[in-house]
């Protein structure tokens, strides 16, 4: 919906569909609507604002399953509407402008925007293009090499960039919506009437520096090295091209809806829209309705590579963790390695020298439990060797040093979370926290229900890892829980085609050609090829006497191959 009111001379077109504005049937008959009211009223400008939180935060993705996107108008037809209204328009932009956001304010003439505010194009992050004329105006207002960055990356960005680039007209202080809609009427009072053809960025030339075919050439294979094997960037660049050689600018757009159709109709759109909805789904958590504790401080228990992963997670929020190893020596490593990791961010201008100090500050180190720094902790994390024996041990001691309502985790990739809870007095305070490796960059995290876990321990973990800016999936207390029960198998078949003569790049190469970041011996190899064979050696049980699993997987680990963690060779 959108509602429309005059302010002096100038209209001010709010829509308001909240959470986020979505460009739904209904906010699109309210903007159409909306923009006829202004003409009625002779407006000498209209000002297009979102009510709440943000401007509209892009289409109605749920549209794209039912087809409701077609209904008519149709975001292109609003778009044009826009574009071909009479008076000048202004976008006032907060929040978040993304997608068909973006679009609607590339067919204003001005655009001002918060200096929080972010737009973007992420449609590539669905298996899309920009479908609503994106592809054919970002490039005539900010030129096509930066256009097909925006776009093929998908990343947002922020006010002053937007600037830079000539997104943005002007970047006010206010950070509201009342407050950016209020600039925007002022600036739109202070333009003159009429509309200056300039300003209509669809009308604007589109020239290519270097030649189409060499410039494109060159965007088309560097879309392609980066996209890993997917359609979309290629696509988008393709659109891209066609703003620059097609003999009109409907003509341009007509080419941008073919490209678009192709990548709607296909599976790569369909499977990243599916994740796109899980992805949310994913914290939803059915029954659990009990109010998160909350965690001021951490330990984690072993300096290995995902202890040490793990230790950053919290650090780089802000929140005090020690870590504990009975070496000194591991510790001394870890931290090191911990320092090394922030000063190579510091040297690619990802994060600042002050930054870099707060999160070191943030880590200290004991030897032991008995340590007084461990036993404050609020929630402790144990990612020790996946071996169940000793990982109950540690569950013992701290039991016994935990305070009252502190949650005991356990890293375990695929042990028994009951099992191991079973060494405690308190199991309801006993959970899986599964990060993946490396654990400071990796985003899932699996957090494992026992049997005896509370709803106050479910939702404390599920709430730990939306602070540490992770997707928290809750998962059942099986083998392996949900990604390495999927992966045992994938990993399993990866040895059998070694022994049967592949050598390791030709199993891990047409992986990668689809698109994942590494092969599964490469994975493997970089986890610790340990992992898998302690787990076997744990679990005698885990196949049947009709099962069979590689040998030479056993064989690498026993021959001292630990992989790069520990600097000895292995697949």
């Amino acid at each position: 919906m959108a509602t429309f009111k005059l302010i002096g001379r100038v209209g001010l077109l709010k829509i308001s569909s909240p959470p986020v504005n979505a460009l739904g049937l209904a906010v699109r008959k309210g903007i159409v609507d909306g923009i006829a009211q202004a003409e009625k009223a002779g407006a000498k400008a209209l000002v297009l604002a979102g009510d709440g939180i943000t401007f509209p935060a892009g289409a109605d993705i749920a549209e794209f399953a039912t087809g409701g996107h077609r209904t008519q108008p149709t975001l292109g037809e609003v778009i044009e509407r826009l574009d071909k209204a009479s008076m000048p328009t202004v976008a006032a932009m907060h929040g978040t402008a993304l997608g068909g956001g973006l679009e609607v304010a590339l067919a204003c003439h001005w655009r001002v925007m918060s200096k929080a505010a972010k737009c973007g194009l992420p449609e590539v992050h669905l298996g899309l293009l920009p479908g609503a004329g994106g592809t054919q105006r970002l490039p005539r207002l900010i030129g096509c090499a930066p256009a097909i960055k925006i776009m093929t990356s998908g990343a947002p960005l922020g006010a002053a960039e937007a600037a830079k680039l000539g997104l943005a007209d002007e970047v006010v202080a206010a950070v509201d919506g009342e407050g950016v809609a209020e600039a925007a009427v002022g600036f739109a009072e202070a333009l003159a009437d009429g509309v200056d053809p300039s300003r209509v960025v669809s009308a604007r030339p589109l020239e290519v520096e270097g030649g189409v075919e060499a410039f494109f050439g060159a965007a088309r294979e560097g879309a392609r090295k980066a996209a890993k094997g997917e359609l979309a960037p290629l696509l988008i660049v393709d659109a891209v091209r066609a703003a620059a050689e097609a003999p009109s600018f409907e003509a341009g757009l007509s080419r941008e809806s073919e490209l678009f159709a192709q990548l709607a109709a296909g599976p790569e759109a369909r499977a990243l829209q599916h994740v796109f909805f899980a992805e949310r789904q994913i914290s939803k958590v059915v029954g659990v309705d009990a109010p998160p504790r909350p965690i001021e401080s951490a330990a984690v228990i072993g300096a290995g590579t995902m202890g040490g992963g793990i230790a950053m997670c919290f650090a780089n929020k802000g929140i005090p963790v020690t870590l504990v190893d009975k070496s000194p020596e591991a510790l001394e490593t870890r931290i090191g390695g911990i320092r090394a990791a922030y000063e190579a961010n510091v040297a690619k201008g990802k994060l600042s020298e002050d930054k870099l100090g707060a999160r070191m500050r943030c880590i200290t180190t004991a030897t032991s439990l008995d340590d007084p720094a461990c036993s404050t902790a609020d929630l402790y994390v144990e990612a020790v060797f996946e071996r169940l024996e000793l990982k109950k041990a540690i569950f013992k001691e701290l039991d016994a040093i935990a305070k009252p309502g502190a949650l005991l985790c356990t890293n375990t990739s695929t042990l028994d979370i009951d099992k191991i809870a079973s060494a405690t007095s308190r199991p309801q305070d006993v959970c899986g926290t599964h990060f993946f490796s490396p654990a400071n960059i990796m985003p899932l995290l699996e957090n494992v229900r026992g049997s005896a876990s509370s709803g106050e321990t479910l939702a404390t973990v599920m709430a730990m890892g939306k602070k540490l800016g992770k997707k928290a999936v809750l998962a059942g207390n099986c083998f392996g829980f949900i990604g390495n029960r999927m992966i045992e198998g994938y990993c399993r078949e990866s040895y059998f085609l070694l022994e049967e003569g592949c050598v390791p790049r030709d199993v891990d190469a047409p992986v990668r050609a689809l698109g994942l970041a590494m092969g599964p011996l490469q994975m493997q190899d970089l986890a610790g090829i340990d992992i898998g064979y302690n787990i076997r050696k744990d679990q005698p049980d885990l196949y049947g006497p009709a099962d069979r699993y590689p040998l030479l997987a056993d064989r690498i680990a026993e021959a001292g191959g630990g992989g790069p963690k520990n600097k000895e060779g292995g697949g």
